[in-house]
């Protein structure tokens, strides 16, 4: 009987962060070995970052390649074949809120690969997300988590045309930028699916609706910075982050400096 994992559980050695109902984890295999049949308790995405891997589930095989994205649904049995070197990829574990969100678009029941291009895209985003982990953002996670379950192949796309109510969430954001959001609960204000709204907002603006949060924070904390002599730390919390540093993590992260030294060139 074949092996069945709980969440961020491995052949190989791993290590793991939960975010927004999900498991994010980087897993290594030093050299070449055939795994045997196993399943896992959660679906879960993963992307090939180094290496060979061919993963066998069914009829279906998959040869991975650098950058190959594919989807498992639970309990799904299938067995791993690493190349020659090892292998190193990113899993990202979903728990049933997801699968919900997948399941209401279409029914799948087997191992099936992404198409490259945007799913390859936002695998890479959150694995980026899972390793600056103390300064990502349950928002910026479910952004790009509801995207990703939106290009599991047999989803449908019915956001061919810009949706009317995307003038009322973009109105919502810019005016509550600095609170609290969740995507879902933006989602219900214009009784849309949340992956719906997900990948509507990335056609429209040009990235997920997390990164779009963090850029008018980090506006606003600009302007304030140049404007007021008040506390890295107050600056920080009334533009919505947890604290300072995370505030400076962030800022650092889309300005290539930190606030204190946005703050002297200004000056």
């Amino acid at each position: 009987m074949a092996s069945l994992f709980g969440i961020g559980t491995f052949y190989g050695e791993a290590e793991s962060f939960s975010i927004a109902d999900a498991t994010l984890s980087e897993v290594r295999h030093e050299r070449a070995l055939a795994l045997p049949p196993h399943s896992h308790e959660a679906g879960h995405f993963c992307l090939l970052l180094e290496g060979t891997y061919v993963e066998r589930s069914g009829p279906i095989t998959i040869a991975y390649k650098p950058l190959t994205v594919a989807f498992l649904p639970p309990q799904t049995p299938h067995a791993d074949t690493i190349g020659e070197g090892g292998c190193r990829f990113f899993i990202v574990e979903v728990q049933q809120r997801w699968m919900d969100a997948i399941r209401s678009f279409g029914v799948i029941d087997h191992l099936a690969e992404l198409d490259g291009g945007d799913a390859t895209w936002l695998g890479m985003r959150l694995y980026n997300e899972y390793r600056e982990r103390e300064a990502t953002s349950s928002l910026v996670v479910e952004s790009l988590l509801y995207e990703l379950c939106s290009h599991i192949p047999g989803m449908r796309n019915d956001d061919a045309m810009e949706p009317a109510w995307l003038h009322d969430v973009l109105t919502a954001i810019q005016g509550r930028f600095t609170e609290r959001l969740e995507l879902a609960a933006l989602a219900a204000e214009v009784n849309v699916h949340p992956t719906h709204l997900a990948r509507a907002f990335r056609r429209r603006c040009g990235r997920p609706v997390g990164d779009y949060v963090a850029g008018l924070r980090i506006q606003y904390v600009c302007r304030r910075l140049a404007d007021s002599s008040d506390s890295l730390g107050a600056i920080a919390v009334d533009a919505g982050f947890s604290d300072q540093s995370h505030l400076t993590r962030v800022f650092k992260s889309l300005t290539g400096i930190t606030p204190a030294a946005y703050r002297r060139r200004r000056s």
